[in-house]
């Protein structure tokens, strides 16, 4: 009886992933859009120049990916995830100490190695590890983190650069990070049931101590020789590139149009608002409508939301897309890992998803520098929009063809 009501071990497991993106990407992706027109002007940078150093913190982790899926399957993954969240909120927190574009660029390189054994790679394994029943739903949940780490320091890390400075914002939010995620790193995650003696929720036995030691699926090196890799590649790619163009323009954006910096912020936390419950709507919708229609619906309100942006002057247009698009861009996390689960497998979900979530940093090391080129070079993001709208057409249209393709077919 007392086996039967203890709380399975996956939902803990939930609570912490939760915690690790909640400060991993709530805080560090999220919210850097608010540092760019004050670091801007007071270091005298182009929006350009200063949004690489979130190119080159994408590209670090994108190399580093594969290999950190190969370290979370293989090796202790609380010792890897430990030095990672210790180094991901060091250097965050070390941004501060930087008056140079060269210092931001460097420290970038281990932000970025640090994110990469910290949440989405590690985050994703362990919710599809732990759960057959309810994964979208736990996985929903864990990515609703996100919006609710943008909805809460968007607005106050706003607040903490009127009252103290750029400077402070990153130091205190360096310190957040590491206390949200080096504990969680150090005592609760566990890439695999077994390791407790346990199967996942859902499966027959889950806690009966049996374990299936088999896992259906590809290779990673099966995998990479399909088309329903590249397609999924190709989806996260394009998908990436759209939101991260957007989203961290969307202050500077409003703030062109007149907008002040509170007002703007605010926004953006409506924004993340509508993120939290599209995470957690968008996970349980895949689990009852499944994949390829959810897919649609994202896709439709992401691109019909950038449309808005040619109108946001009116407030009311502002407000509308930072709902949809709050809403839809849900589809950038949650989708993706079930994607790929159903369509490449379990076997090497870690080493593909890592492969796979190289797309994501290289289409948020684009998405992000793209838009402030743009903008310095013809003073508008109009241009960039409209070229958001058609890739996130070309997105839908790849992962409607990669779920077509059937459920985990090895390659002749």
């Amino acid at each position: 009886m007392k086996q039967q009501k203890r709380i399975f071990y996956g939902w803990w497991i939930v609570v912490g992933a939760f915690l690790l993106n909640f400060a991993g990407i709530g805080i560090i992706m999220n919210c850097y859009g608010i540092f760019i027109k004050p670091v801007v002007e007071a270091l005298g940078f182009t929006r350009g120049g200063f949004t690489l150093y979130f190119s080159i913190a994408a590209i670090s982790m994108m190399v580093t990916a594969p290999i950190i899926g190969k370290l979370l399957e293989r090796h202790n993954i609380r010792l890897v995830m430990t030095i990672c969240t210790a180094m991901m909120s060091a250097s965050f927190a070390l941004f501060s100490q930087c008056d140079k574009l060269w210092q931001f660029y460097v420290l970038s390189v281990f932000l970025g190695i640090g994110s990469a054994g910290s949440h989405i790679i590690p985050v994703s394994m362990m919710i599809t590890n732990w759960f057959v029943k309810k994964r979208g739903l736990a996985m929903g949940i864990v990515f609703a983190a996100t919006g609710i780490g943008g909805l809460i320091f968007n607005p106050l890390t706003n607040q903490i650069i009127l009252d103290y400075g750029w400077s402070a914002a990153y130091l205190i939010l360096g310190g957040i990070i590491g206390i949200a995620t080096i504990p969680v790193a150090l005592f609760i995650v566990r890439v695999h049931p077994r390791e407790m003696g346990l199967q996942p929720y859902g499966a027959a036995g889950t806690e009966s101590g049996e374990e299936d030691s088999t896992a259906e699926g590809l290779t990673a090196s099966q995998s990479f020789r399909t088309a329903t890799f590249w397609l999924l590649a190709i989806m996260i790619l394009f998908i990436a590139v759209a939101n991260m163009g957007v989203l961290h323009h969307i202050v500077p954006y409003l703030t062109d149009l007149g907008y002040s910096s509170t007002t703007a912020a605010s926004l953006m936390s409506l924004h993340m608002g509508l993120l939290v419950i599209g995470k957690v709507c968008l996970g349980g919708l895949a689990d009852r409508i499944g994949l390829s229609k959810s897919l649609i619906v994202c896709m439709v309100g992401l691109v019909a939301s950038i449309g808005f942006l040619y109108n946001a002057q009116y407030f009311w247009v502002a407000v509308a897309f930072n709902i949809i698009f709050g809403f839809s861009i849900s589809v950038r996390t949650v989708l993706p890992p079930l994607m790929t689960s159903v369509t490449l497998g379990q076997k090497h979900f870690g080493v593909i998803y890592g492969f796979l979530n190289i797309f994501t940093t290289l289409g948020t090391a684009v998405g992000v520098p793209l838009s402030g080129f743009i903008h310095d070079w013809t003073q508008s993001y109009n241009y960039a929009f409209a070229l958001y709208m058609i890739i996130g057409v070309l997105a839908a249209a790849m992962g409607l063809i990669a779920l077509a393709r059937g459920r985990i077919q090895a390659p002749a």
